[in-house]
Formats: C-alpha cells, sequence, structure tokens
C-alpha cells in the first residue's frame, strides 16, 4: 500500500490508530501509547508503530504527517528482508505480551505522571506524586522480571539478552519519572552497552523527542 496522491512518499498509508491484529503493513511494529491532555489528564491507550515518527509537510506551514523511518513502500518491502527485520518479527509477540501483561500498571503509571505534572516542582505534592510513581515503578519491574525469567531464551536467541533489557527499562523509567513530561526518554548510551551493535542503533532510532509520538498520531 502507497502513500495517497499528493502525499509524501514516506507518509504512513494506514488508519490510525492501529487495530489490535494489524498485519497490514512488513515494518510495522507496534507499541503501546497513551496520549495526554495538555493538562497533563490521560486519554485512550492506542496501538501505535515504533516505526512512526513526525514530519513536516513540504511547503507547507505547521503541517505535519505520520512519516516511516523506513521509508517509501519500496523501503518498507526491501527492510522485511533483513535479518533486523526477521529478528524483530520474533520480537513483536514477545513485547505484544509484555504489553498486555503490564498494561494495568503501565495505565495507573501514565495516570500518576500526569498527576506529579499537575503538581507544583519542589512541593509536598510534587514529592507525594513521585513517590507513588516509584511504587507503582517497582510493581512494574516484578512483572517484567518475571516476563524476561519466563522468556529468557527466546530473548537471548533474538539478541536481546534479559539482563540488557532490565537495564534499559532501569535507566528509561529513572528518567521518565524525574523528567518534565510524559513523553518517551531518550535511551542513554550507557543503557545499550550490554546490547549488540545493530539493536543499539535501532534502538537509539526508536529514542524521540517527548512530544515526537503525538505528533505522529
Amino acid at each position: 500500500m502507497g502513500a495517497a496522491p499528493g502525499r509524501p512518499a514516506d507518509a504512513c498509508p494506514y488508519p490510525r490508530p492501529f487495530p489490535a491484529d494489524f498485519d497490514g503493513c512488513r515494518a510495522y511494529h507496534p507499541a503501546w501509547f497513551t496520549p495526554m491532555t495538555s493538562g497533563f489528564d490521560t486519554m485512550t491507550a492506542v496501538w501505535t508503530c515504533s516505526n512512526l515518527v513526525p514530519a513536516a509537510v513540504p511547503r507547507a506551514a505547521a503541517r505535519f504527517y505520520g512519516r516511516c523511518r523506513i521509508g517509501d513502500a519500496a523501503a518498507r518491502a526491501a527492510w522485511a528482508g533483513t535479518a533486523l527485520a526477521r529478528r524483530l518479527a520474533g520480537l513483536r509477540g514477545l513485547s505484544e505480551e509484555l504489553t498486555q501483561a503490564t498494561a494495568g500498571l503501565t495505565a495507573e503509571l501514565m495516570a500518576a505522571k500526569g498527576a506529579q505534572l499537575q503538581t507544583r516542582r519542589q512541593s509536598a505534592d510534587r514529592d507525594a506524586a513521585t513517590a507513588r510513581l516509584r511504587a507503582l515503578s517497582r510493581r512494574w519491574f516484578d512483572q517484567l522480571d518475571r516476563f524476561l525469567d519466563h522468556h529468557a531464551a527466546a530473548l537471548r536467541a533474538l539478541d536481546f539478552p534479559p539482563e540488557a533489557i532490565r537495564v534499559l527499562c532501569e535507566d528509561l523509567m529513572e528518567t521518565w519519572i524525574t523528567q518534565e513530561h510524559s513523553g518517551t526518554p531518550e535511551v542513554s548510551d550507557a543503557a545499550l552497552q550490554l546490547f549488540p551493535d545493530d539493536v543499539r542503533t535501532l534502538l537509539r532510532q526508536w529514542s524521540e523527542p517527548p512530544s515526537a509520538r503525538a505528533d505522529a498520531q
């Protein structure tokens, strides 16, 4: 499926949000996204794609579109045949299982993050909201650890070592709890050292500016 006439060739041609069973694009890699209002209230969570990013519409002021980072239809078809794409296809089912296993706590974390951002910095309310986030994060990591233990062999076979995933999630969670927005934090180089080179490159690509995912929906 290609972009509509008049749209950039790398525009995502599929309706969004994606349905839970979406399989229409070979470059699709699902990611669970919870948007927030400008007042930091959570909205309905939806499935998006890790390869979907915002881009400015050429020769159009303040207009944006959802761009596939892989490229146009031909580029997506070519990418689907790479070793990395095959590895991600194997990872997809595991990532969806983890999303479903942690969905309840993830929703609580997002709501707690919104509540934190509604408080004044350096206040008792901010301290209490941050403490709640840390308590929820410990419960979230309990579920993550059970998942990693259960799927350790499968994850290692895909070059996603469980211990590397744990370090990465710890780094992202700590940054997310302390930052002044609810977007996905940038991945630090230190958190990627236990991954193979090509996986490090991929994870860096998936780390985006805080508002990027919302703009691309």
